[in-house]
């Protein structure tokens, strides 16, 4: 293969793996997307291949003398030695006037010095140690300008290591944070913690963005510990940030021993330690409350809530992607649609389309229970949706390899499959306990459960009390997620008077089992196509619970059978860059 002299210079110091770039060979010609990194490079023990998806320049090289550096790297560098760090009078000062105890300092951090933006100075560092190994070490200049860097990578919540299964976790937002709290008359089952990385500074309608969806990863890694906790209780910073970091932990956490301890005005704990002393925060930390999960409540729990709908008005939903379909329903958090249609009718591929248009628009991810699609092929058919060309041999050219390779990159970062030949989950409690894993792993919004009729049911009770109890578990779920869900179930029922002119358009109906299919559905979507395609195809929606999600109503769509993409009848050019 050609190599490209510029390309190899771009690949000369990359890791083995897969990479995005920007294209020596095209940046600086474009007007759009400028930002953007086409490129794709693969480094693995046989060379280097790259493809360009904008100017379509691709070669590679097999590892010879071009390339004698060319060795697999380590993720994380050596373990660090602490005994390496000399101590600092400013920075123990730093912690000093915070009140932070001795003993706290000695056992949980380093006063020392570290270098910020080429200038060395007084700083505090806080070691995440995995046993007598420092893994990682956070630093924060000791002073007022709040300079921040790492050596190695904090992955885990700061302290994870000392926890001891069954005990309370107290989680705060940072390391200072974090010593305050220790600096107190703890209870001996109580083991406090801080997230790595702080809140992410970009918060809109009180949620963040889901492309930091990554940034959370600390909460997957602490799974074992977070489920046995007898307690999480939860002490993020009083401001904007730090209430839509406490809202995103309690979406993502599966226990529901969730509470929440608020200091009455201080943004955190270490604020609250220096004005009014440890014994304010061990009251605190006495009066600390057990998030509302069932019964009855005041009006002040729905504060927020309120206050955000005076301020915003009614709720809204995301884009469905397909402009026509937005005119009647939108796809809102904490619902469930009930999807239906005759058999190939298409109602599984256009789900597909809508969560590749929220995964593209939204940052959205989704996790699929799919019982009638392998996963590799379900992955075949989203790919050809992305690159817009056939997976397999066709009509048309069909995808590179590096086509093939970008979108499956693309999906691996935004989709999570259940393989049912691999013992998958097969009802609706393991289901959803596998969700929430998605959830606290990749920060799922979407579950796509399809279809209904291979799920196992409860055989000692009626079809209709299983299938209306297993909605309910569906919607709660939902909700607690701050999810949608697509539920798609097979129709069993055709009644005559639904024949017009040989079109059969079923509706919640017509799903057998129970009336609930059409009762517990927030939103109810009907796929139609004519079954030699003489027709453009449709999208019939029969229900909507709230007026600001939608409307009754149906729309005509167009299918590309070879690229299996849904748009409206007339789409706009799509220039997305699906690299971002």
């Amino acid at each position: 293969m050609q190599i490209a002299p510029d390309i190899q210079r771009v690949a000369e110091n990359l890791s083995w793996g897969q990479h995005k770039k920007e294209c020596p060979e095209c940046q600086g010609t474009r007007s759009k997307n400028t930002k953007d990194k086409p490129l794709s490079i693969s480094v693995d023990s046989k060379g280097v291949q790259y493809h360009c998806h904008h100017c379509d320049t691709e070669g590679g090289w097999i590892h010879d003398n071009r390339l004698p550096s060319m060795e697999p790297m380590p993720k994380t560098k050596p373990p660090i030695k602490l005994h390496d760090k000399i101590k600092n009078i400013s920075a123990y000062n730093y912690l000093k006037k915070r009140h932070i105890a001795d003993e706290i300092i000695e056992a949980h951090a380093i006063t020392g010095t570290w270098r910020f933006n080429g200038k060395t100075v007084p700083a505090v560092g806080f070691p995440y140690r995995t046993g007598d190994t420092i893994n990682a070490v956070k630093w924060r200049s000791a002073d007022d300008e709040k300079q921040f860097s790492q050596e190695n990578v904090c992955e885990d919540f700061f302290n994870l290591d000392s926890y001891v299964k069954g005990n309370d976790i107290l989680i705060c937002e940072g390391e200072v944070d974090a010593l305050a709290w220790m600096s107190c008359e703890l209870p001996e089952n109580l083991t406090v913690m801080s997230i790595p990385n702080g809140a992410p500074a970009k918060v809109k309608d009180g949620s963040f963005d889901p492309k930091h969806d990554k940034k959370f990863s600390y909460i997957w890694k602490a799974k074992q510990q977070l489920e046995s906790a007898n307690r999480i209780i939860l002490n993020t910073d009083d401001d904007t940030a730090g209430h839509a970091l406490q809202k995103e932990i309690i979406r993502r956490v599966t226990s529901p021993n969730v509470w929440t301890l608020t200091l009455d005005g201080f943004k955190d704990a270490s604020e609250a330690l220096s004005e009014c002393g440890t014994g304010y925060l061990e009251g605190c930390l006495e009066y600390a409350e057990m998030l509302p999960t069932v019964g009855l409540h005041d009006a002040s729990v729905y504060e927020d809530a309120i206050q955000n709908l005076y301020e915003n008005g009614e709720m809204k939903g995301a884009s469905t992607g397909i402009p026509s379909l937005d005119t009647l329903m939108q796809v809102p958090l904490g619902m469930l649609t009930v999807v239906t249609g005759v058999p190939s009718s298409g109602k599984s591929d256009l789900i597909d389309q809508v969560c590749l248009n929220l995964a593209k628009e939204k940052g959205w991810k989704t996790v699929y229970c799919s019982f009638e699609k392998p996963p590799e092929l379900h992955i075949a058919q989203l790919s050809q949706k992305i690159i817009d060309k056939p997976f397999f041999t066709g009509p048309t050219d069909r995808m590179s390899e590096g086509e093939r390779d970008h979108a499956v990159n693309w999906i691996n970062d935004h989709f999570i499959f259940m393989d049912h030949r691999r013992e998958g989950p097969n009802t609706i409690d393991k289901i959803l306990e596998v969700a929430s894993a998605a959830v606290m792993r990749m920060g799922c919004r979407c579950l796509v459960i399809d279809p209904y009729n291979y799920l196992e049911l409860d055989q000692t009770n009626r079809e209709t009390d299983n299938i209306s109890s297993m909605l309910t578990k569906v919607q709660q779920w939902a909700k607690s997620h701050e999810a949608h869900v697509f539920f798609i179930a097979h129709p069993t029922k055709i009644h005559q008077d639904r024949r017009s002119n040989n079109k059969v358009v079923v509706t919640g109906h017509d799903i057998a089992g129970s009336f609930a299919w059409f009762a517990k559905a927030d939103i109810g979507l009907t796929v139609w196509r004519h079954p030699t395609d003489e027709e453009p195809p449709e999208a019939h929606v029969w229900k909507v619970r709230w007026n600001w999600i939608g409307k009754h109503g149906h729309t005509s769509l167009h299918f590309d059978k070879v690229t299996t993409r849904w748009e409206d009848m007339s789409p706009e050019v799509d220039d997305f860059d699906w690299n971002i």
